[in-house]
């Protein structure tokens, strides 16, 4: 719900702080105190086109800034969006209180959390803006984009989602999952999971397909290059294997000499190293009973001595086994010479020159099996393709059955809100398969989408005689806005959107017919906060809170204010719409009356 907006610098507006209720907000005022400014200032918050002349004189630039919290699965729809341009959501406790609707209050969920996000727009006189999200920097299409999943503001046709038909089925599933339970949404649910695979399966055999031209074109190459490693054919770590080995070898003399001298004065030689420690240890025995430092001492020589024993039989072990064929040097070298040819042409490693083999290996095979290849990939998505054809068609019969109930409780409302004339049309059509393809087989490419195959808009027709047609070509901006509070409240449950705004939704109408378009917006705002402004004190009498739009003289400035009313100041604005200026004791009966 939008908890906080802020406007400052706007036109009259030059610093207003609103404290939105969740339920049912009324927004009142004379003409021209600024009322359809918040709804202006609304739609530039959510990315719109910039007017910079809005910027109130004698400052530099203007800010509108909205708190906004979410509730239930919008939590990870923003956060999935959030998260694309690296922005987390902010987190506050105690959370917003619970609409009606939800069954509970604030007290309950004392200590959770409550995701959050701050969205911010600043103009400047200079012709430029800035946005944020929770202080991040982003594009006026990052707003709409988090603007069209929390907020609708119906005015004369700006930013309403029911106007963009690709929403229609999303609707009409939801409802039809509120309606059936699991019977539909397990359906919908597996027709879903197995189009994900089919598009897998798709991408599949377009990379193949592309890789195989590409391979084609590049076989005598692949061939070449295949051909020269596999002639030296490297293994894992030889370079430096060999590397060593040849180190040895060059050097089989100067090491021979080392070693044997080493191994002469350590064990083999009079007056060795081994013999001289011998006679330590014989020594300090003598007299290790005499003090307990010598014993230990004795035991430090002791262990030397055993590993100079054992570094002596080692040596020796080396000097017995060391030879080396002159021969071996060269073949050695001429080895080294070609890995290192490889690893200068091929990446740089022995390790790359064999991941590049293995490449060319998968390569040649893919050329050489392709079409067994592909004849699996495109027997795969026949079959997947005939299985969503068969769990589509599940889908739709539903749909066709089932829309005939919506269609019904919509125009129970739509009559409700004066039209009584009215007529609601959930049109499902199924578009035709793509002509034959080569083998007389149909193509279901451009027929099946995430939701199946149908294609669902919403029609209506106001009056008798008129044709069915679009909601975006149906009447003026306040019957439209009538007519999407008729779907909006049988779709209630079902519509993600919390927050839905009504500017001047009464146009037109009185009396009886606003009395009932006013509680149909009480209903309404059970499940979803609804902010409206309205002229009509039938309607204004519902508020849960109501706010008044005023125009201020603040020395040589006239500036528009808004706040809240007590209970008292709200009869008196109830009387106000009733009668007039002049409030009379009867206009006043008459507002409590409507209030109770």
């Amino acid at each position: 719900m939008l908890e906080k907006l802020t406007i400052k610098n706007y036109l009259l507006l030059k610093n207003i702080e609103i404290d939105f209720s969740g339920g049912f907000n009324i927004i009142t005022g004379e003409t021209g105190a600024g009322k359809s400014i918040l709804i202006n200032a609304l739609n530039l918050l959510l990315g719109g086109r910039a007017d910079y002349s809005i910027i109130s004189k004698s400052k530099d630039k203007m800010i509108i800034e909205g708190i906004v919290s979410l509730r239930g699965e919008n939590v990870k729809i923003i956060s999935d969006i959030l998260k694309k341009h690296e922005i987390e959501l902010m987190h506050t406790s105690p959370p917003a209180p619970l609409l009606k609707g939800e069954g509970g209050d604030a007290s309950k969920n004392k200590g959770e959390e409550n995701s959050i996000i701050i969205i911010r727009r600043e103009l400047y006189v200079k012709a430029y803006s800035r946005c944020f999200i929770n202080d991040t920097p982003v594009g006026t299409n990052e707003l709409k984009e988090i603007g069209e999943v929390i907020i609708d503001i119906h005015s004369q046709n700006e930013h309403q989602s029911l106007l963009n038909k690709d929403v229609h089925i999303e609707l009409v599933d939801s409802y039809l999952a509120k309606k059936e339970g699991r019977k539909f949404s397990d359906k919908l649910e597996s027709y879903q999971q197995g189009y994900v695979e089919l598009l897998k399966k798709r991408k599949e055999f377009e990379e193949i397909s592309r890789r195989k031209s590409d391979l084609d074109a590049r076989r005598s190459f692949i061939d070449f290059q295949l051909k020269e490693i596999l002639e030296t054919d490297p293994t894992p770590g030889e370079d430096d294997e060999l590397e060593n080995e040849l180190k040895t070898g060059e050097n089989i003399e100067s090491i021979r000499e080392s070693l044997t001298l080493a191994y002469s004065n350590l064990y083999d030689d009079s007056g060795s190293v081994l013999e001289r420690i011998k006679i330590v240890e014989k020594e300090l025995g003598k007299i290790g009973e005499y003090n307990t430092d010598i014993q230990k001492i004795l035991g430090d020589v002791s262990e030397s001595t055993t590993a100079l024993r054992e570094a002596s039989r080692l040596l020796g072990s080396l000097l017995d086994n060391l030879s080396f064929d002159p021969a071996r040097v060269e073949e050695i070298r001429e080895r080294l010479y070609k890995l290192q040819f490889l690893k200068k042409k091929y990446g740089g490693s022995i390790d790359e020159v064999i991941k590049l083999k293995n490449t060319l290996e998968q390569d040649l095979g893919l050329v050489d099996n392709f079409d067994e290849t592909i004849n699996n990939i495109s027997r795969e998505i026949k079959e997947s393709e005939s299985a969503l054809l068969k769990k589509a068609g599940e889908l739709s019969k539903i749909r066709k059955d089932k829309s005939a109930q919506l269609e019904k409780e919509v125009v129970k409302i739509l009559k409700e809100v004066g039209f009584e004339n009215a007529e609601f049309k959930v049109s499902i059509t199924t578009p035709p398969l793509t002509p034959p393809q080569r083998g007389g087989e149909q193509s279901t490419e451009s027929v099946l989408n995430n939701n199946g195959y149908d294609d669902v808009e919403f029609l209506v027709k106001i009056n008798k005689g008129d044709e069915f047609s679009s909601l975006r070509k149906t009447a003026s901006g306040g019957e439209v806005s009538r007519i999407m509070l008729a779907v909006k409240s049988v779709l209630a449950e079902a519509d993600k959107i919390d927050i839905l705004v009504f500017d001047e939704i009464d146009t037109g109408i009185s009396g009886r017919i606003a009395q009932k378009v006013g509680r149909v917006m009480k209903q309404l705002s059970e499940f979803r906060q609804v902010i409206a402004i309205t002229h009509l004190a039938q309607i204004a009498a519902l508020a849960d809170e109501h706010y008044i739009v005023e125009k201020e003289t603040e020395g040589a400035a006239t500036v528009t204010k808004i706040r809240v009313l007590d209970k008292k100041e709200k009869v008196m604005e109830v009387a106000k719409l009733l009668s007039g200026e002049k409030v009379t004791d009867a206009s006043i009966k008459s507002a409590k009356e409507l209030m109770s």
